[in-house]
């Protein structure tokens, strides 16, 4: 269950992202309430949450070149050490009443141009740290870790923090967690980047992941109709899902909270089962088997006469949901070339975060013109056929050497 962790950079990367993580969940309470602060809208939140991913998506093609010319190692510990020292900033401003719409956008955007190298960089850095045969053991811990301390611990260990010794309190709390971030990034070996003999100009080597991509069926057909099936399903949730259980089932603010505590549950389930029992054969069928039945329990869960029953129906979704998305990062740490891994990874990067915010928008408006209900059956729907991206040829190859082995 714990190979992983027997070595000692990879145990260094997970304790770090684990630690981190946890003040994520912190930050994203005393953000709500320090945006809220400023103008009592949801206004500024919103503005904020998009100054941070806008940066990211513009940057991320350019920064998966950067992240396979430099170490790894070190991109991610310049990216922690940037978001540290803004999270320590908004602290001071909050802490002496002078945060304010414009210094929370422009710290907003710095985080997103150092989410744009992290990213990117901490998916192509675990096979310089774990061979082969323990990668999906590694991501599935990680993804559990993920699970446990950004949507469950972290955020209610934010609501403590933040009830108790206020916002600042909160965001000097996540500056902490950079800090022993990068502490343990810091003592990481790893491996040597590997030399080259000419590098060429930024746009070929871009061009050259892209190609690369274009190139193997199974990688950019499985990334566009997951990237498609997320936006359309999953990451409508976090609008969806306030609405079923507020608007549509009369809930309270416990329920809504207990229901998001469940898909965390599920999710770090999920993680749990690839990190016990690694990545099966045919990993590419099982991974989209996944996510038709999370799509399934998806569809299943608009039909809930309850919260309880919806809260299981998310439960359900989210285990199979984040068991396909363990599978899905070894999958491409073990096929692509380690020197090509960052473009991929920050291809994959903008695929899956770049359409999330459209279907948002596009979910929240049709909920507003033909229900709730509709539209998370109509998501849920799409994914399970989505699942017959199995048939497509090419894109099980990766499973061929697995099988015949």
């Amino acid at each position: 269950m714990f190979e992983s962790l027997k070595s000692r950079d990879f145990a260094l990367l997970f304790v770090g992202q684990s630690i981190s993580l946890i003040g994520d969940g912190v930050f994203t309470v005393a953000l709500a309430l320090a945006a809220l602060g400023i103008d009592h809208t949801p206004r500024t939140l919103a503005f904020a949450i998009a100054a941070r991913t806008l940066p990211m998506l513009i940057l991320l093609l350019f920064s998966g070149v950067i992240v396979d010319r430099l170490p790894r190692r070190l991109i991610m510990l310049g990216s922690d050490l940037t978001r540290g020292a803004m999270v320590l900033l908004l602290a001071w401003l909050e802490f002496r009443h002078r945060l304010d719409f414009r210094s929370l956008i422009a710290i907003s955007a710095v985080f997103g141009l150092a989410d744009a190298f992290f990213y990117p960089a901490s998916n192509a850095i675990v096979p310089e740290l774990l061979p082969v045969g323990a990668l999906a053991n590694g991501n599935g811990l990680m993804s559990a870790s993920q699970q446990l301390t950004a949507q469950l611990s972290g955020p209610a260990l934010g609501g403590l923090v933040v009830s108790v010794f206020g916002t600042g309190t909160g965001f000097l709390f996540d500056a902490g967690t950079f800090a022993a971030s990068s502490v343990c990034l810091a003592l990481i070996h790893g491996s040597k980047p590997e030399a080259c003999e000419v590098r060429s100009r930024l746009r070929a080597e871009l061009k050259e992941g892209i190609n690369y991509v274009r190139s193997n069926r199974w990688l950019w057909v499985t990334a566009l109709v997951a990237s498609v099936a997320n936006a359309i399903a999953f990451s409508p949730t976090a609008v969806i899902g306030p609405l079923m259980v507020k608007e549509v089932l009369k809930g309270s603010a416990l329920d809504l909270g207990l229901v998001l505590a469940a898909g965390g549950g599920g999710g770090l389930i999920g993680a749990l089962v690839v990190g016990r029992y690694g990545s099966p054969k045919r990993d590419v069928t099982a991974m989209w088997i996944a996510w038709s039945l999370s799509g399934l329990a998806d569809f299943l869960a608009a039909f809930s006469g309850s919260v309880a029953v919806f809260g299981v129906a998310v439960f359900v979704e989210t285990i199979f949901l984040i068991y396909g998305v363990a599978l899905w990062n070894p999958l491409i740490q073990r096929m692509v070339p380690n020197e090509l891994l960052g473009r991929v990874s920050s291809i994959d990067w903008l695929l899956s975060l770049g359409l999330a915010p459209i279907g948002i928008v596009f979910a929240g408006s049709m909920a507003a013109l033909i229900g709730v209900r509709q539209v998370m059956a109509i998501g849920g729907a799409i994914t399970v056929i989505a699942g017959l991206v199995v048939f497509i040829p090419g894109v099980r190859d990766p499973e061929r050497d697995r099988v015949d082995g």
